[in-house]
């Protein structure tokens, strides 16, 4: 009876220890509900937070502009997609020609279709539809990963990876309203693109009965078209075409050295038939430029063939004899294989081979100051990748962390399932490619850390789906999982939760302020209401869209954001130097606006160095300007002892005194120099002792006096010139307006005894001084400023007007030569009349007009700024667009931007500087003909000489040897008429 009641508490025991003892009611319930919570609850739950995303994202409509300056450019693009369909032109960047846009347009394309089709009829202004793209795209998206962590890992991964990137920094910061690029389009469609493969994948069909293989069919058509349109929306989505190329190489080198023929059989027949329509059909869309990579494209064909060649060996090698016995001769195959195409691509390719990623790198000097170029580090990672915001500084990284981390725990499974010889499941083999690929671009520039958040926020979603997964997988009754799944999941809520909060605080904090400062709006709006609408204004490239924009001044930009980059050289040249050194020909571009931004002391850096006023040691280590003042923590000091000012700043427990070279007070004009200088600056000094302490390579520079509107006390000659070629418009709360004069009279001298050559001159006229004219016969020299052109057989000639009548009007010289950089005075007798108003004007030739809509050659569009090689010819059409009637020569005008190297090439030598340069080469006469005010539709058969720039190449290559850059050569079709130059107005 004993033992007999020992076993039976034995098997008491063993009941209790398999869990069949009885739930609560509770947990019952809570086990019948959870199952319906993960299939319906998430679902809802991921619409409400895209939904929440999408309001986030709208805070920033409510402004009146957009915050971001690539947007107005797009803007305006989208309009014209709206207007034409597919645009070709745009005529306000890169005067005087405009350009042919490029690049993806479907970006263009799919929102003005979207709003053409739906948003028009529903009352939408383009304006309104177009602040609110962005933020659908990204709400969409929102959707979209969770479709995608649901199909690829759980519901929960989904759910997670969904609720991480509605309130995500790296995903904000490219759909909110006002940031519309192409970025945010191309992630839509891309992992819509991914679900569609997924889905495909993961169908089973009988080919032969349609009635069975439909969704499949379905599936792979929606694929093909999405891959089409992720393609089209962006000119970077490369990069999606790349995971698709790497997860077709990899996945199946995987099943054939594990020896899973079926499987692979299997994915071969399913993907890559699809796979090569989606390159193939992608082709003919290069043509009409929806896609705007075709180069790339015919590139991932041949790798396409070479896996596909691969792949054929894997499958039918042993028909020829290769040893497939075991994984190792397998992976030697594959190894062998791999090695033999890289060395032929290489052959191939050359150097080449790379190419296709070169546009992440810092390349050239110009990229070098690109911050979107520039590349991450964890201070940056861990802002953009944040759970919790402070003062909009990112606190965690908290989300990158996690996407390691699930990382890992995706890794391991798969090197599990290797080790046990399983790898039948492409899922967590794409999630790893994926995420290696988007990790990889992201430590090459930050500005990949939008497109890399897709696949890090989805592996932070995999992580906190692994572990809810991990409890339903628990050796436990329904109703205890749910309960501890429940629990886990209310621990986890506060992050999504505090992420949706700071996202909302740093998205109210953007929409509380334009992004366009007032004082640019005034500017730009003034501009649109005085000046001619075929007129063109330049700043810093930075504000070359706002320029352009039809919201502000719908003027055309010399610069911007992404067009003319050659000229940016050559505008920093100008900048950041002054008297001969920063002369350039500014009306080859058509110039007739300069607006400098004091601002822009805080890009100065770049500017210098673009502009060859400074080294890239002094780029990286020498701050171009200070401001300097008890609101900046230091003081202005004259010590009357020792007759010294300084700069007194206190760091760190210890007082450190900054001693200038120079020192200018703005309030009295007056000039200073330390005898013993510790710093190679100058300080200027304003009213309530606070200033600016400047680099002395650019104190004095064209910028400083333009911006600051400041003369160079050290040459007063100089400032002179400048502001006669310079004439300020507008000042607007820092920002100064100068209408460009390319030649006019800084200094007018009255002989008042003696001979010319041997007498004593009085000065009557200078931008800083103006007297009327003595009335009668006298003589004078006049002092001309030619900027950055010579005056070459001019004609100059005065004018008097009475009460705007013209009474008289003579011819002062003819035949009139002057060098820009050796400019001399020209004496001449004037009969001065008793009038109300004088001028001097200068006829000499010049450019006039600018181009107002595409270039064709042959009846095809080309670039108008190079429409035809040289050695070619052809027959033109184009539109031009005059303020008036003229006689003009139509001709192409051969121009090269270079810069020379003279410390050599390396742009990473702390001694390295460059010095730009921009060449007219000579004009290629096509046609005499005469045009009306407005547009004109020319033709003309044009002919281009063969060594029209292989010649002035070859004599820079003598001149300069190795250490000539060139940035781009041009050849642009300009008109070139006696043009009539106002040099001089007074009374």
């Amino acid at each position: 009876m004993v033992k007999s009641k020992v076993k039976k508490k034995g098997k008491e025991k063993v009941k209790k220890s398999t869990g069949t003892r009885k739930e609560p009611e509770s947990l019952k319930k809570m086990a019948s509900v959870y199952p319906k919570l993960k299939t319906y609850g998430l679902a809802i739950i991921t619409l409400i937070i895209a939904y929440y995303g999408y309001l986030i994202r709208m805070k920033t409509a409510k402004l009146k502009y957009f915050i971001d300056p690539d947007t107005f450019y797009h803007f305006e693009i989208f309009r014209e997609a709206v207007k034409h369909g597919i645009p070709s032109y745009f005529s306000r960047a890169n005067p005087p020609t405009g350009i042919k846009l490029g690049g993806s347009l479907g970006l263009y394309v799919i929102p003005a279709k979207v709003y053409s089709l739906i948003f028009s009829h529903l009352g939408y202004t383009e304006l309104e539809f177009f602040k609110m793209w962005t933020p659908l795209v990204g709400a969409v998206t929102i959707v979209g990963v969770y479709l995608l962590g649901r199909k690829l890992h759980s519901d929960w991964a989904g759910f997670w990876a969904a609720a991480f990137l509605a309130f995500s920094y790296a995903n904000y910061s490219k759909t909110y309203s006002g940031n519309a690029r192409g970025e945010a389009p191309f992630l839509m469609f891309f992992v819509f693109a991914l679900v569609a493969m997924a889905y495909y994948l993961d169908e089973k069909a009988e080919w032969k009965d349609l009635s069975k293989s439909w969704r499949k069919i379905l599936w792979g058509a929606l694929f093909v078209i999405l891959s089409w349109l992720f393609m089209m929306s962006w000119q970077g989505s490369e990069f999606g075409i790349g995971v698709l190329l790497l997860f077709m190489a990899l996945y199946p080198v995987l099943l054939f050295v594990f020896g899973k023929m079926q499987e692979l059989k299997r994915f071969v027949y399913d993907f890559y038939p699809v796979m090569l329509i989606v390159l193939l059909g992608a082709l003919p869309l290069t043509g009409i430029s929806l896609i705007g990579y075709r180069s790339f494209l015919v590139f991932a064909l041949e790798v396409y063939l070479a896996i596909a060649a691969l792949t054929a060996i894997m499958l039918f090698g042993e028909k020829i004899g290769l040893n497939y016995s075991d994984k190792k001769h397998r992976f030697g195959t594959v190894l062998a294989v791999g090695v033999l195409g890289f060395a032929g691509a290489y052959l191939y390719f050359g150097p080449d081979l790379w190419k296709f990623l070169a546009g992440a790198y810092q390349s050239n000097p110009l990229y070098q100051t690109v911050a979107e170029l520039a590349k991450p580090d964890w201070a940056y990672i861990k802002n953009v990748f944040s759970i919790h915001y402070v003062r909009g500084a990112g606190q965690d990284g908290m989300l990158y962390v996690f996407s390691i981390v699930g990382f890992m725990i995706l890794l391991s499974r798969i090197s599990w399932k290797l080790y046990r010889g399983d790898v039948t499941g492409y899922k967590e083999v794409f999630l790893a490619v994926y995420y290696a690929a988007a990790t990889y671009f992201l430590w090459t520039a930050v500005r990949f850390s939008f497109q890399a958040s897709g696949a890090v926020i989805l592996l932070a979603g995999v992580l906190l789906g692994e572990v809810i997964v991990a409890i339903e997988r628990m050796e436990e009754n329904l109703g205890t999982k749910a309960m501890f799944a429940v629990v886990l999941i209310l621990l986890f809520i506060p992050l999504p939760v505090i992420a949706a909060r700071d996202m909302g605080t740093l998205a109210k904090a953007q929409a509380a302020n334009e992004a366009v400062p007032k004082s640019w709006q005034d500017t730009l709006l003034w501009l649109k209401n005085n000046s001619n609408p075929l007129d063109s204004a330049t700043s810093w490239w930075d504000y070359g869209y706002w320029i352009e924009s039809s919201l502000l001044s719908n003027r055309r930009a010399s610069t911007d954001g992404g067009h003319a980059y050659d000229r940016r050289y050559v505008l920093a040249k100008f900048f950041s130097h002054s008297g001969n050194a920063g002369e350039v020909d500014f009306e080859a571009w058509g110039l007739n606006y300069l607006i400098a931004w004091q601002s822009d002391i805080f890009k100065f850096n770049a500017i210098s160095y673009l502009g060859g006023a400074i080294t890239y040691g002094e780029y990286r280590g020498n701050p171009m300007f200070m401001p300097v003042g008890p609101q900046y923590g230091s003081t202005i000091v004259y010590d009357n002892k020792t007759k010294i000012y300084y700069v007194q700043v206190s760091y760190g427990g210890r007082v450190y005194q900054y001693i200038p070279d120079t020192i200018i007070d703005m309030g009295t004009g007056s000039v200073y120099q330390n005898k013993q200088p510790n710093v190679p600056y100058v300080l200027y000094v304003y009213p309530g002792n606070w200033g600016v302490l400047a680099y002395d390579k650019i104190a004095f520079s064209n910028f400083v006096q333009l911006a600051f509107n400041y003369l160079n006390p050290m040459n007063i000659t100089e400032s002179m010139k400048l502001r006669s070629n310079f004439v300020p418009v507008k000042m607007e709360s820092g920002v100064n307006t100068y209408r460009f004069r390319p030649f006019a009279v800084y200094k007018i001298d009255l002989l008042v005894n003696g001979t010319p050559s041997n007498g004593t001159w009085r000065q009557v006229y200078s931008p800083f001084l103006a007297m009327k004219l003595p009335i009668g016969n006298h003589t004078f020299r006049i002092h001309l400023s030619a900027f950055g052109r010579d005056v070459k057989n001019a004609t100059l000639i005065f004018e008097a007007y009475r009460n705007g009548t013209l009474v008289k009007r003579e011819t002062l010289a003819e035949n009139l030569h002057i060098d820009h950089l050796n400019e001399t005075p020209i004496t001449v007798s004037i009969d001065v009349p008793n009038a109300t108003s004088y001028r001097m004007v200068l006829v000499q030739k010049g450019p006039v007009g600018v181009l107002d809509g595409p270039v064709k050659v042959n009846g095809k569009e080309v670039n108008p700024s190079f429409p035809i090689a040289p050695g070619k010819s052809g027959d033109m059409e184009l539109t031009a667009a005059f303020r008036k009637d003229y006689n003009v020569t139509f001709a192409l005008r051969a121009m090269v931007t270079y810069y020379v190297t003279p410390n050599g090439k390396d742009i990473y030598k702390k001694d390295f500087y460059l010095e730009p340069h921009q060449d007219i080469i000579t004009y290629v006469p096509i046609k005499e003909l005469s045009v009306k005010a407005g547009d004109n539709r020319i033709s003309a058969h044009v002919s281009v000489p063969s060594d029209i720039f292989s010649t002035y190449m070859e004599k820079l290559k003598q001149k300069y040897g190795d250490n000539v850059v060139v940035y781009r050569k041009r050849l642009e079709p300009v008109f070139i008429t006696e043009k009539e130059y106002v040099v001089w107005e007074g009374s």
